[in-house]
């Protein structure tokens, strides 16, 4: 079955809004039929500011893009969020999630300004690097959300990535319960997870302020293998087959 007819399908049983339904009716079996993948931050708000002047939401589009070649390749079924900088209001990308989708938002990481290095702008450091996953228990899917945020973890842990642990500093603006050793955060208030309709998953890619993980996320054999892990697990969570057979 090809990919758009495999997305069609789906919609049609879960009145998914990529395509018109007339008279359509939803089922709710459980399942989980198709990934809404979102390039975190839009408009004029491009995130952090990496090391050498980058944009973060330069750096989430570039990764989205990939990603978005591998599970059409793969024959994944997803609906992109987040793409279009003119168009794209925070809560909008939400809309198109509920229970049969899995909501992954990705995102690029800095740090606190106390952890900058002294007379570098914009900012700089070495004290943090690796990836975050961030779930909200506010999220109606949380126990599942936590469960993928777990896996893809684990995954990127065997793909020889390690996990930063900055957010759980006590300190303003972080203080974040960490829900396991390999880098799965609680952070309720982040509108995408705790809106979402269904299960969501927030990934921090790298410290992009920091110049050695800013040089492996621009790296494409080091994205291809973050994209690797994400892959894995979404074939374990997303149904393949014709939602009707």
């Amino acid at each position: 079955m090809s990919f758009l007819k495999k997305l069609a399908a789906a919609a049609v049983i879960l009145c998914c809004p990529v395509v018109s339904l007339a008279g359509g009716r939803c089922h709710d079996d459980g399942k989980i039929y198709y990934a809404v993948i979102d390039a975190g931050h839009a408009g004029r708000e491009y995130g952090a500011t990496s090391w050498n002047g980058g944009h973060e939401y330069d750096y989430n589009q570039r990764f989205v893009k990939e990603l978005t070649e591998r599970l059409e390749r793969e024959q994944i079924p997803y609906i992109l969020s987040g793409f279009y900088p003119d168009k794209n209001i925070l809560e909008d990308r939400v809309t198109r999630t509920g229970s049969h989708a899995i909501f992954l938002s990705f995102h690029h990481d800095s740090v606190s300004p106390i952890y900058c290095n002294l007379n570098t702008s914009p900012c700089e450091t070495d004290y943090a690097a690796g990836y975050s996953l961030f779930v909200s228990s506010r999220n109606p899917y949380y126990d599942l959300s936590s469960a993928i945020a777990s896996e893809m973890a684990a995954e990127l842990r065997r793909a020889g990535f390690k996990n930063s642990v900055h957010h759980a500093e006590k300190i303003p603006g972080e203080g974040r319960p960490q829900l396991d050793r390999n880098g799965v955060f609680l952070f309720d208030d982040l509108r995408v997870l705790r809106l979402s309709r269904g299960p969501a998953v927030l990934l921090e890619i790298g410290v992009i302020v920091n110049r050695r993980d800013e040089a492996l996320v621009s790296s494409r054999k080091v994205r291809s293998r973050y994209i690797d892990a994400v892959i894995r697990v979404l074939k374990r969570h997303i149904r393949l087959e014709d939602p009707r057979g």
